[in-house]
C-alpha cells in the first residue's frame, strides 16, 4: 500500500485564518488528521490562535483549506455592489460592460457559485485590506466581460473567467505579509515571493472543491503576457488563450485604475507601447470602449513637470544607448551558454527593439539626450504631458524587464548568470560597454 500524503500548513495561512477567528466562526468542516491517523481536531471544532501552533507541529493527511469552513464569508450583496461602485465610478468599465451580452454583470457575479471552502478562501483574502474585495470585483468584473465577448456562447467558461477573477491573488495569504507592503522597495528574494502567489493559488485552487484544474489554470496565468515576459512560465503565442488574456487584461486594467484617474488613457498609451503583449481581438475591445467612455483624449497634469522626469528621461536614453553599443559584444560568450539563457536574451532583445521603436513612432530622438530635453520644453503642455507619460511608461518596462532577467536567471548555471548580471550592469553602465 503507499503511504498517505503529508501535508504541511503554512504559517502565514494560519496567521490569516487565526486573525479571521477574532471576527468569524472558523471550523473544522472534517475532522482534521495526520497521515498516521492520529486527529487534531474534530469535525465542528473552533479554530483560533491557540491552535495554530499544534497545526504547524503536524503534517496533515489533507490540505487545511479543504477542512475549513469560516462563517459569513463574502455575501453575494457586497460582490454585487462593489461592482456597481466601480461601474459608478469608471467611465470605460460602463462602456465595456454597456453591450455585454446576457445577464448584467453586476447581477451574474453575485450569482457565481463559491463553495464554503472558496469562499473561505476568498474572506481571508478580503480581510488582509479595506481594498482587497474592490480588486478581486473588479478583476472579476472586466475579466467576465471580456470573456463574454471573447468567446461568446460558452457561458460554462465565463462564469469560470470570472471566479478565476476573484481568487486569482489567494495565493498571496500564504506569503510574508511584509512583501505585500505598498510602496517599499523588494529585494531579490522578496520579488521571487511575490511572482510565486500564481503557483501558490494553482496549487491550492486545482484540488479544492468548487475549484478545479481549469480554474486553476487561470489563475495561474494571470501574469502572462502574449510576447513570453510575463510569469511564472513564459508563455507565448497559443500557450496563452483568450480566456487567460481575459483575466490577464483584467488584472493589469484593474491594476491602472487603482494607481491613477487616468487609466484609460495610459492603457491606450502602454498597449501602443509595447504590441504583442496581448492580442489584437481583446485590445480592439479596450480600444472601443474607451472611444465610447467619454475619457478625455489626452492627460491632465498628473504626469508631473519636466524637472520631476527628467533623470528617468536620462535614464531611459542611456539604457537605450549602452544598449546600441553591448549587443553585439555579447554573442560569442551566449554562443556557449544554456538554450535558457539565450532565449531570455532573445526576449530582452525584443523587448528593447520594441522601445527603440516606440520612441521613434512617437517623434523621440533617443540618439541625442540634450536635444530631446530642449525639444520636450518646448511643446505645448498637453502635448509634454503625453510625452513624459510615455517616459514613465519606459521606465517602468526597463525595470520590469530587469526584474524578469534577475528571476529567471536564479535558477540557471552560475556561468550563466554571471554573464546575465554582466549584461545587465553593462546596460545600466557600472561596468565598461567593451565587457
Amino acid at each position: 500500500m503507499s503511504a498517505a500524503p503529508e501535508v504541511q500548513a503554512n504559517p502565514h495561512y494560519l496567521d490569516h485564518l487565526a486573525a479571521a477567528s477574532q471576527t468569524h466562526d472558523v471550523e473544522a468542516l472534517e475532522d482534521i488528521v495526520t497521515p498516521s491517523g492520529i486527529k487534531l481536531l474534530a469535525r465542528g471544532a473552533r479554530i483560533d490562535a491557540s491552535m495554530r501552533e499544534r497545526l504547524l507541529a503536524h503534517k496533515l493527511s489533507r490540505p487545511l483549506e479543504q477542512c475549513i469552513g469560516i462563517t459569513a464569508g463574502v455575501s453575494p450583496e457586497q460582490i454585487g455592489e462593489a461592482a456597481q461602485r466601480w461601474l459608478d465610478e469608471q467611465p470605460l468599465l460602463r462602456a465595456l460592460c454597456a453591450d455585454d451580452p446576457g445577464l448584467p454583470v453586476t447581477q451574474s457575479l453575485p450569482r457565481l457559485r463559491l463553495t464554503p471552502a472558496l469562499n473561505s478562501l476568498l474572506r481571508l483574502y478580503v480581510q488582509q485590506q479595506p481594498d482587497r474585495l474592490r480588486h478581486a470585483v473588479g478583476v472579476a468584473l472586466v475579466a467576465k466581460s471580456l470573456a463574454r465577448r471573447l468567446l461568446p456562447g460558452d457561458v460554462d467558461l465565463h462564469r469560470r473567467v470570472g471566479l478565476a477573477g476573484l481568487l486569482h491573488d489567494v495565493g498571496e495569504l500564504y506569503l510574508d505579509p511584509a512583501c505585500l507592503q505598498r510602496g517599499k522597495p523588494l529585494q531579490a528574494e522578496q520579488w521571487r515571493q511575490i511572482v510565486s502567489h500564481p503557483v501558490i493559488g494553482h496549487r491550492v485552487l486545482r484540488d479544492l472543491d468548487g475549484g478545479g484544474a481549469e480554474l486553476a489554470e487561470l489563475v495561474l496565468s494571470h501574469h502572462e503576457r502574449l510576447g513570453g515576459f510575463g510569469y511564472p512560465r513564459g508563455l507565448q503565442g497559443e500557450q496563452f488563450t483568450a480566456a487567460m488574456q481575459a483575466l490577464a487584461v483584467a488584472e493589469w486594467l484593474i491594476g491602472l485604475m487603482e494607481q491613477s484617474p487616468s487609466a484609460g488613457i495610459h492603457a491606450s498609451i502602454a498597449t501602443k507601447l509595447i504590441p504583442g503583449e496581448f492580442g489584437e481581438p481583446v485590445l480592439e475591445l479596450l480600444r472601443a470602449a474607451a472611444r465610447t467612455s467619454g475619457v478625455p483624449a489626452r492627460l491632465t497634469g498628473e504626469a508631473g513637470s519636466l524637472v520631476d522626469v527628467l533623470p528617468q528621461v536620462v535614464y531611459v536614453m542611456d539604457v537605450l544607448a549602452r544598449w546600441r553599443a553591448v549587443r553585439g559584444s555579447f554573442d560569442e560568450r551566449l554562443a556557449l551558454a544554456s538554450p535558457e539563457l539565450r532565449s531570455l536574451v532573445a526576449l530582452c532583445r525584443h523587448r528593447l527593439l520594441q522601445l527603440q521603436a516606440s520612441f521613434t513612432s512617437a517623434g523621440l530622438d533617443a540618439d541625442h539626450p540634450e536635444k530631446l530635453v530642449r525639444e520636450l520644453a518646448e511643446e505645448e503642455d498637453t502635448v509634454r504631458q503625453e510625452l513624459l507619460s510615455l517616459m514613465r511608461e519606459f521606465h517602468w518596462r526597463i525595470g520590469e524587464m530587469e526584474r524578469e532577467v534577475l528571476l529567471r536567471a536564479h535558477q540557471m548555471s552560475p556561468d550563466d548568470q554571471a554573464l546575465v548580471h554582466a549584461m545587465l550592469a553593462a546596460l545600466k553602465g557600472t561596468v565598461p560597454t567593451g565587457i
